[in-house]
Formats: structure tokens, C-alpha cells, sequence
């Protein structure tokens, strides 16, 4: 069964803070202050990058759509000091492929009685168990300020540049230890540090002329998806770090975060 995206006339709730009305909620995309921009890696993409380094990530929204309008920046292009961290984003997901098995699933339904006859290719298939990407600065302390947090301190007057008076904050991690992490520590978090494109802004609209980095970056791979686990350090968790200078993993180990070679030494 489809789901249908969520009406903007349902609640009136707060958020860090803010009140959100109904009719001011908003789907939030990469906003200047964020502290991370989230994709999505799949084999599609990484078959892109190693063709290009400079494929374009695109943002991957988290939460359920509203009919309220969109907010934000919603590509990111690594450019050329961030080479190898492209490179090494193509390498990983090979690499996690070895022990973690591809799933796809037919993009259309085919009758029985065109079983037999009916050619597959691989176009006719999409992949359902791709990974969740976060884009940092190189110097973001992630085992210490947790994963998927925005730490945006000034989202509401970004929200504002795309035409709303008030906005929800699209937090990635529902609880509510989360969300005070996240605006408590904002003003000691420095935003991703981005380039935004020289275009104008349309209301109610993302950007889609990609965002490039200013700075060399880092890529926190999940293999899994539930952002509160891993805010919760939930043990047997992995996280794969990288950088322009290589790749490590890590596991939660008894609340804490370990090398994954430590634990169970080179494979």
C-alpha cells in the first residue's frame, strides 16, 4: 500500500523550542548551519564515482513528506581535494558487499503469464538494502558528539531565506535527549563546511545546483538505519570512517566505540 505524505492541517507540536503550526511545517534539506549532509549509497552511485569522482551526492530526506514546501540544499559535489575520499566511498561499498549480500526488487510487477517469456535486465531491478551516508568536516569528533545530529543553532533563520515563518526541525534522531543534545551543544558544533552555489532562491523550494566543500571531509557509512540506536550505543552497531586518507570501522562495544580490527583482529 502507498503512503501518502503527511497533510499539513494535522497537529500543532513543538519543536526545540519553536512552536510549528500546521501550515508553516516544512521539508528540511541541507540547511547552512547543519552539521552533516546525508545521502544515500547504493551500486548505482558507487559505480558513478569511480567514472567520475565528482558525481553529484543527492540529500536524502528523513522523516515522512509534507504538502508544506521544501527547504534547503539538496546536492553535494566533492571536488578535488576531496578526491580520494570519493574514491574510497567506491572502494567501501564493494568491500561491505563481500559479507553484506546485495537485495533488489522488481521496480514493476510482471503477470505470471509473462514469466517465462519476459527478458530481466538489471534496470528492472532497484536495491532496497543501500546505506546511510553522512558528509562531515574532517574534525567532527563523531564518538563523541554521536551521529546524526544537526547541532544547527540558527535553523529557523535558515528556514526563513526559503519563504517560511516557522518550520519543524526534521531531527534524524527522535528522542528527546537527542533534541536537547542538539540545541544545547549547536553553538559549539561548527556547520559543515560548504560552499553554497551563487543562485537565486525560489520559496517553498530546494537548491539544486550542488553545494562543493571548502574544506577536506570525512564520510560516516551506517550499515544500519536506526538513528536511535546508534544515539543509544546499542552494542553490535558498525560505522565505517572515511577520509581522504583511508577507511576504518568501528562497532559499539559495550556502550563505547571500538576498532573493529581490535575486536576481532584482521580479516
Amino acid at each position: 500500500m502507498r503512503t501518502m505524505p503527511l497533510i499539513c492541517f494535522i497537529t500543532v507540536t513543538l519543536t526545540l523550542g519553536a512552536q510549528k503550526s500546521p501550515a508553516h511545517a516544512s521539508n528540511n534539506y541541507f540547511l547552512p548551519g547543519d552539521a552533516f549532509f546525508h545521502s544515500h549509497l547504493d551500486r548505482e552511485l558507487a559505480l558513478k564515482l569511480k567514472q567520475n569522482p565528482e558525481t553529484p551526492f543527492n540529500y536524502r530526506f528523513v522523516g515522512q513528506l509534507a504538502f508544506c514546501g521544501y527547504a534547503g540544499y539538496s546536492s553535494l559535489v566533492l571536488d578535488q581535494q576531496n578526491q580520494n575520499l570519493a574514491n574510497n566511498i567506491h572502494k567501501v561499498y564493494f568491500d561491505i558487499r563481500n559479507n553484506l549480500p546485495i537485495e533488489l526488487k522488481m521496480k514493476r510487477d510482471i503477470p505470471a503469464s509473462k514469466l517465462e517469456t519476459t527478458q530481466w535486465n538489471v534496470a528492472d531491478f532497484e536495491e532496497t538494502n543501500g546505506m546511510s551516508l553522512f558528509f562531515y568536516n574532517a574534525d567532527y569528533d563523531w564518538q563523541r558528539r554521536h551521529i546524526a545530529l544537526k547541532y544547527n543553532e540558527d535553523w529557523q533563520g535558515d528556514l526563513k531565506k526559503f519563504g517560511f515563518g516557522g518550520g519543524r526541525y526534521c531531527e534524524f534522531v527522535k528522542s528527546p535527549d537527542a533534541i536537547i543534545a542538539s540545541w544545547s551543544l549547536g553553538k559549539y558544533i561548527p556547520p559543515l563546511n560548504l560552499k553554497l552555489p551563487e543562485v537565486e532562491i525560489e520559496k517553498f523550494q530546494t537548491v539544486k545546483t550542488p553545494l562543493t566543500p571548502q574544506a577536506p571531509l570525512k564520510a560516516l557509512i551506517l550499515l544500519g538505519s536506526n538513528y536511535n540506536d546508534y544515539f543509544n550505543m546499542k552494542n553490535g552497531w558498525d560505522v565505517i570512517e572515511v577520509t581522504n586518507e583511508g577507511i576504518s570501522r568501528y562497532e559499539i562495544h559495550r556502550k563505547e566505540w571500538k576498532n573493529y580490527e581490535e575486536l576481532y583482529g584482521k580479516e
